[in-house]
This record gives C-alpha cells, sequence and structure tokens, in this order.
C-alpha cells in the first residue's frame, strides 16, 4: 500500500512540475534586454560576449552576439541590472544601470572600442643565428 501511495505522489509531482505556462504569458512575468554590439566605425561584432546580472538580486544572464550584432537575453526579473561585453580584440563595455521592466524588452546597443596592437603586446623575437655574449 505504501508504494502505491509513494507512486502516485512522484506521477502527481512530475505532472505538476511538467505543466508550463503558454509562451505569452511566461513573457508577462519576465523582461529581458535585447540589442546591437558594434564597433566606433558602426561595423557589427560577431561572437561578442554579452553578460548581465541584477545589481540587487544577483540573477545573471548571457547571449552571444549574432553575425548581424544581435544579442537578446531573456527570462530577467523586472530590476536594475548592470550590462558588459567583450569580444576578442577590442575593448570591453560596461553600462552600470539597466532597466528591465516586466513583460518588455529593453533596447540597449553596446559600443566596442577595436585594441590597436602595440609593440608591447607583441611577442618577443629572438634571432637565434647571430651569437651573443
Amino acid at each position: 500500500m505504501r508504494w502505491l501511495r509513494l507512486s502516485l505522489i512522484l506521477v502527481i509531482f512530475s505532472v505538476a512540475n511538467s505543466v508550463t505556462l503558454p509562451k505569452q504569458f511566461q513573457s508577462l512575468a519576465t523582461g529581458g534586454i535585447e540589442g546591437f554590439v558594434f564597433d566606433q566605425a558602426g561595423i557589427p561584432v560577431p561572437m561578442a560576449s554579452v553578460q548581465v546580472c541584477n545589481t540587487m538580486y544577483g540573477g545573471c544572464g548571457s547571449a552571444i552576439s549574432q553575425p548581424n550584432g544581435y544579442y537578446e537575453i531573456t527570462g530577467l526579473a523586472a530590476g536594475r541590472y548592470t550590462l558588459w561585453a567583450q569580444a576578442r580584440r577590442y575593448s570591453s563595455e560596461w553600462i552600470p544601470i539597466v532597466i528591465v521592466d516586466e513583460g518588455k524588452m529593453t533596447r540597449q546597443d553596446l559600443l566596442l572600442k577595436r585594441e590597436i596592437p602595440t609593440m608591447e603586446s607583441q611577442p618577443e623575437r629572438y634571432d637565434w643565428a647571430s651569437p651573443t655574449d
């Protein structure tokens, strides 16, 4: 008899956990951030890592920008977020306050500046053919 009750409880629990709200109602409970990542010339930056964290509660999300620079982070609770982006060969961009409203997508474009390599960033080269003292 105990096994039957336990089995029934497990079935009810699994059915209750598999029920989700329809997509149109899920978007009302949360918001998101979307936008484009560009460089200073207005060219989209693909494969940029875009991250966001709630400044009060610590909820975080992330996305990778598409070839056209577009990114989208959904499922965020309403609140204040810190947003930052980084990509290889670009300086990172940090925006301290982005407001996410319930049921809405906040638009926030990001501008990354292309880093110019300097002599210090180049690997040191040795001339192995010449004798050294």
